[in-house]
């Protein structure tokens, strides 16, 4: 077994994280009126969504990009849109207000999922070349439930998804990323509204950027929607755990961005739950690790929450701990038989059961 102390390589370097691998080859910016309707994305002229909008006027604006060989999105967003001509005016930016549904029947429309996002905000959804009401909606996207502090999001296609200002906030703002649905063609970007959109006001300017891998990958799904790589790594579409006080994703994510670049979402109460592959004579390197995790299922408090340096001053956590030598909360790594492993640095077993939050990271192995 080889220990790796994973936090001495960041401590005082928290920052966004750094896509190892890959170019943006892919750069558009596109004004998005407040009427831009998602649940007509992809549908024919004289397509009609509820309570009078149709298409083209009230169509979602398509990116002029391609989505040939691209691994996620990230976006910028500013500007001001209203979902309803109020006076006095009440306008909001790109993340919305208040929480709301699509309210029409199940929620669901055109064969486009419902979602639970704030009102006004920027929204997308991903669509394949097939005219999207030719197949059943997806479920439903709720962000009440995933919270708006996630850095990363992996919609499935025709699934309606919140993108809001395309960051989030902290001491520098951290851009989320949007893993691409295998068989995307189309990325469309909207506003959220209960319903009518031909009376929206307002626009977003959005900078959107295309990741791309330079090498191709033999990812396939399988019916429970976990996609395989090989034996050894796999990723899935995670959703935040339901009874904790901020997001903890239910599961680890290792997912390969290209040769020997590695993509880590390690949740908190996984004790040694993600993994990559190191083989001897390798050498791993940490990129842009950032996220916050609490040792317990409640708090937000100072004391109980850390990012990847750990607790306090960095102090000696002490015996006991899978990582005497490193602080406790910090994040850590193992290696074994070929392999290394990411914890979160507490005492092992029952511990892990009341953690909450997550660490997010590059790996790169050469």
């Amino acid at each position: 077994m080889r220990w790796i102390w994973v936090a001495a390589l960041w401590w005082g370097n928290v920052a966004a994280p750094v896509l190892c691998g890959q170019t943006p080859r892919g750069v558009a910016t596109v004004r998005i009126p407040g009427t831009s309707n998602p649940y007509l994305a992809g549908m024919p002229r004289g397509s009609i969504s509820a309570f009078g909008d149709i298409s083209p006027r009230e169509s979602p604006v398509l990116v002029d990009l391609s989505l040939a060989g691209a691994a996620a999105v990230t976006c910028t967003a500013s500007g001001l849109v209203q979902h309803s001509p109020y006076v006095p005016p009440r306008f909001d930016p790109p993340n919305g207000s208040d929480l709301t549904r699509h309210l029409v029947g199940s929620g669901a429309e055109n064969g486009i999922s419902d979602v639970n996002a704030p009102i006004d905000s920027l929204v997308g959804v991903f669509l394949d070349d097939d005219r999207p009401d030719t197949s059943p909606a997806p479920p439903a996207l709720d962000f009440h439930r995933i919270g708006l502090g996630f850095l990363s999001l992996s919609p499935q296609l025709k699934q309606v998804f919140f993108i809001g200002a395309g960051t989030v906030r902290g001491k520098k703002p951290v851009a989320r990323r949007f893993l691409v649905p295998k068989g995307a063609t189309r990325l469309f970007l909207g506003t959220m509204d209960g319903f009518q959109w031909n009376n929206n006001q307002g626009s977003f300017t959005v900078t959107v950027t295309i990741e791309r891998s330079d090498v191709s990958s033999s990812l396939y799904s399988t019916d429970s929607g976990v996609f395989s790589v090989d034996s050894q790594i796999s990723f899935a579409r995670w959703v935040c755990l339901p009874d904790r006080s901020q997001c903890t994703p239910d599961r680890p994510v290792a997912q390969i961005m290209g040769p020997g670049q590695y993509h880590v979402v390690l949740p908190a109460q996984s004790e040694w739950g993600a993994r990559i592959p190191t083989p001897a004579g390798t050498t791993m390197t940490i990129h842009g690790a950032t996220g916050t995790v609490c040792l317990d299922s409640e708090s937000r408090s100072t004391s109980s929450c850390n990012g990847p340096a750990g607790l306090g001053n960095g102090a000696r956590a002490g015996a006991g701990y899978l990582a005497p030598d490193v602080a406790v909360g910090a994040l850590i790594g193992a290696t074994v038989n070929g392999q290394t492993y990411f914890s979160v640095n507490d005492r092992s077993g029952a511990a892990f059961r009341n953690h909450q939050g997550y660490f997010e990271f590059d790996v790169t192995v050469k």
